[in-house]
């Protein structure tokens, strides 16, 4: 799922489409209200041999890096991006053309927005970096353990001393 450049919505599964002569991700709902046509890359082959062999390379790469249950994204995935886009030398433009995506998609995820599954297997396949790994049940629990409200400065002073009472 990706936000939608037009609206907003980042609850929408989102498609490129033309909008004044520039390609945005735009949602489904944009698409059709406004009569965007959608983007086609003109790299894309009309062959039909070809289109089948990606589809296929697609179906492998996809079954191998889809998130399971016991694995998913880990929490400092932005901080790897960029270190190792940085240790090769690279700008966020160099990323971005190398992975035919946007420039602000780079920036965005650099600066830790969850970026889509696909996203996550272009960026492990170009980087030659792991983003997916084991997740920690017990400190999500803890985390989401005070409601709706979230974790607090005050949740986790109160947390700390009651630790430290508890150790005497």
């Amino acid at each position: 799922m990706g936000t939608c450049e037009l609206c907003g919505n980042d609850s929408n599964s989102t498609r490129q489409a033309i909008a004044s002569n520039v390609n945005v991700d735009a949602c489904l709902r944009c698409i059709e209200s406004m009569g965007l046509e959608l983007f086609e890359s003109p790299f894309r082959s009309s062959d039909s041999q070809k289109s089948k062999k990606l589809q296929k390379q697609s179906r492998i790469i996809h079954s191998q890096h889809t998130p399971t249950e016991s694995k998913t994204l880990l929490g400092d995935f932005h901080v790897r991006i960029r270190d190792e886009r940085v240790s090769r030398g690279w700008q966020q433009k160099d990323l971005a053309m190398r992975m035919n995506e946007r420039l602000n998609t780079i920036q965005k995820i650099e600066n830790g927005s969850r970026p889509t599954d696909e996203l996550v297997t272009k960026l492990e396949k170009i980087l030659g970096i792991s983003l997916l790994g084991e997740s920690n049940i017990e400190y999500d629990a803890q985390l989401s353990r005070r409601g709706d409200r979230g974790l607090t400065i005050a949740d986790a002073l109160e947390d700390y001393l009651s630790k430290g009472d508890s150790d005497d």
